[in-house]
């Protein structure tokens, strides 16, 4: 066992060496690594603890080499940045021979390959691209050459294009070294990770946790989007962009997923990656039997949702029932019944006649008039002449009210005009005698007050 104040010491000095390193690539974008002797101690290092294998069946913090496989993959990630940086210049300089190709070569590998074959050349009919390009990319870079192919670069400008060429490839070189150094002890640290996604990809999670014990504690939510980076669309759709696919983007599995799917996929891996991860950090499964369990039922899993969902059955309609049933009969019922039938008015309106437009409906109701409204049909008015209408007793003494009220004299309706067949129309007074009635004088003494006037007559007689 090694002692806990040197391994202090020696994460502090690991420590200060990446920062170092960082710094060194921001102030000087183009090939600091190559100049960097702790780099190349390194990498020294990691070609001779990768000569021989592992005794120990895992590989824990303890571990002289766990640190150095940390170190690794934070190197890894600083030759991927000075790469880029390194290409982005590359383009700048064969941009002013062939500026369509960095628009049809993204990889900045691949970019590396093509320059290599074309160079400062003229006419690529010649040059055989098939061995690095698909025959799609073939079509376009020659199609593209016939409409952007500037002239030749001069010396120098093919010089610098060289040396650029150059240092990127050494750096891949260096990069694939330190990854193989990594995926070959990754079964030994994290032998249930690496059987869930393989170890290239965790170790690339590892690496951004900072160690197993750390990427045991994160939950699923934060693996999900480990390694994504938020992308400037500059005003186009994200309609086709894929969100917070992180690390798992490039995965098989992952990209040949429908957009659907995709989100659904990469949170069944991170959840599954948090469970894996937590078996490895406690060591009770060296040998990887968790994750290969948890990729099977994973995959079972997936292979059940991208089934398409059951067809519906038609189901036939039951047999009817020939037996008549019993129906409620009685006076009670019939006049239910006839209180509730529908009308000749509800009749007609219900109906149209063939070949003629319907009417609008009244007033947004959605209610129409049918044949009603087109003068079509007659209602008819059912009365039974056998059975009387009948008045309710509140009625009947209604009535009985207003003729006594009236005292038998003439009604409302009696008019004072007649027609004669000499004069024509003659008014006619309906109460003959009511004229006699009326006194001469309206202060008489046989005006009103009349029973006034008789008690004071009686009044006056008794006294």
């Amino acid at each position: 066992m090694i002692d806990k104040d040197f391994m202090q010491d020696l994460e502090e000095e690991e420590e200060q060496q990446i920062a170092e390193a960082k710094q060194q690539v921001e102030d000087e974008p183009t090939c600091s690594l190559l100049k960097d002797n702790k780099f190349l101690q390194h990498y020294q290092r990691v070609l001779e603890v990768s000569a021989y294998q592992i005794q120990d069946e895992t590989i824990d913090a303890s571990h002289e080499e766990y640190h150095l496989i940390l170190r690794s993959n934070e190197y890894s990630t600083i030759i991927d940045q000075e790469i880029l940086n390194i290409h982005k210049q590359l383009k700048d300089v064969y941009h002013k021979k062939f500026p369509e190709l960095e628009k049809i070569i993204i990889n900045p590998i691949e970019y590396v390959k093509i320059v290599r074959l074309i160079r400062n050349a003229i006419d690529l009919q010649s040059i055989d691209f098939s061995q690095l390009l698909s025959g799609q990319q073939v079509v376009a870079v020659n199609i593209a050459a016939k409409q952007s192919l500037i002239g030749q670069l001069s010396e120098e400008d093919i010089s610098l294009v060289d040396q650029l060429c150059h240092k990127i490839e050494t750096l891949d070189g260096y990069n694939q070294k330190i990854i193989c150094y990594i995926e070959s002890r990754m079964k030994y640290i994290a032998p249930n990770v690496s059987a869930l996604i393989g170890t290239q990809l965790a170790s690339k999670l590892m690496a951004a946790a900072g160690g197993i014990e750390k990427l045991a504690n994160m939950p699923a939510g934060n693996i999900q989007v480990m390694g994504s980076v938020k992308k400037n669309m500059l005003g186009m759709s994200r309609a086709m962009h894929n969100r917070n696919t992180g690390y798992f983007g490039t995965l098989e599995i992952v990209q040949k997923a429908s957009g659907k799917l995709q989100n659904q996929i990469v949170r069944m891996l991170a959840t599954n990656v948090a469970k894996a991860a937590r078996v490895d950090n406690m060591k009770t499964c060296p040998k990887g039997n968790v994750g290969e369990d948890l990729r099977t039922k994973m995959m079972k899993r997936y292979q059940k949702i991208q089934e398409p969902p059951p067809a519906k059955l038609e189901k036939p309609l039951p047999i009817p029932d020939e037996n008549k049933k019993r129906r409620r009969g009685g006076k009670r019922f019939r006049k239910q019944k006839e209180r509730l039938a529908m009308t000749e008015v509800r009749k007609y309106a219900n109906r149209l006649k063939f070949g003629l437009e319907a009417e609008d409906e009244i007033k947004d109701t959605g209610i129409g008039l049918g044949m009603l409204s087109q003068g079509i049909g007659k209602v008819k008015l059912h009365i039974k002449k056998d059975k009387p209408i009948g008045l309710s007793k509140k009625l009947q003494q209604r009535l009985a009210q207003t003729k006594t009220q009236s005292g038998g004299g003439t009604g409302g309706l009696t008019s004072s005009i007649a027609f004669t067949p000499t004069q024509g129309i003659e008014l006619i007074n309906p109460e003959p005698g009511y004229l006699s009635k009326v006194p001469d004088q309206y202060f008489n003494r046989e005006s009103g007050f009349r029973t006034v006037l008789k008690k004071e007559r009686e009044f006056g007689r008794q006294h």
